[in-house]
């Protein structure tokens, strides 16, 4: 993969905002793969014993939180992170790579951003049409992916290949099993490489699992701009929101 990213102290996943919920027990026929509330992910480069998993959700208030773990050999890092009014970030856990963290952020969204477009490339009618298990099978010699999420950029040339299946679960999920094959590396020294993603997404309004009312002190705080003074008695996440709102 060919990636050039501006990393920052946030993310802002302009795939992920202003986008419409699906609120009706079944899917509207005009859903888009871009409209989930909640995606589950797995991604696994095979040989390199590399393997990620994150699962993010939206908040009706427009919040953004991505639970992440990153596996590479003899070693697993796992860790919250959490977009507050598009401005701060609040992250728990990580261990020994919490002053890194933040970034995870942006591979988390290059690889979502990927997933809902290979979702779409191989179902155009959208996921209200997945009724049953679809076969997919496509290449593309042409066009290429570019993916951008605001504080990151990547793409895939053509040509690239896409195999695996898409099913419903239920009225309002649907779980997808990917192989992904494309070129990687610099003009005279590309060669072939593959990656799988698996995972579930849903297309119903779900609940945030983050309430209002959880303290921020349970969080470290970062700003992806100017940062807000936030004064001692700014005690949860919900006095967070109220304070960005003003600023």
């Amino acid at each position: 993969m060919t990636t050039v990213c501006r990393f920052s102290a946030a993310l802002f996943l302009i795939w992920f905002f202003a986008i419409p919920l699906a609120h009706a027990a079944n899917l509207p026929a005009e859903t888009r793969w871009a409209d989930p509330s909640r995606v589950q992910l797995d991604v696994e480069f095979p040989g390199d014993g590399y393997h990620a998993s994150w699962e993010l959700f939206r908040c009706s208030c427009g919040d953004l939180l991505v639970r992440s773990e990153l596996n590479v050999p003899g070693e697993v890092e796992t860790g919250d992170l959490m977009l507050v009014g598009g401005r701060a970030v609040l992250t728990r856990r990580f261990g020994k790579y919490k002053a890194e963290a933040a970034s995870s952020l942006d591979a988390a969204a290059l690889m979502m951003q990927l997933t809902l477009r290979l979702l779409e490339r191989s179902v155009p009618s959208g996921p209200a049409r997945v009724t049953e298990t679809i076969i997919v099978d496509l290449v593309d010699e042409i066009n290429h992916i570019h993916l951008d999420t605001g504080a990151a950029e990547g793409g895939f040339p053509a040509p690239w290949m896409i195999t695996g299946e898409i099913s419903p679960v239920g009225p309002t999920q649907r779980k997808f099993d990917l192989h992904f094959k494309f070129t990687a590396g610099a003009p005279g020294e590309t060669q072939q490489a593959e990656m799988r993603l698996n995972g579930l997404a849903e297309y119903a309004e779900t609940e945030f699992p983050v309430p209002g009312s959880s303290a921020i002190s349970d969080w470290d705080l970062g700003w992806r701009d100017e940062p807000v003074a936030v004064p001692d008695t700014a005690e949860t996440l919900d006095d967070l929101r109220a304070l960005i709102g003003k600023n």
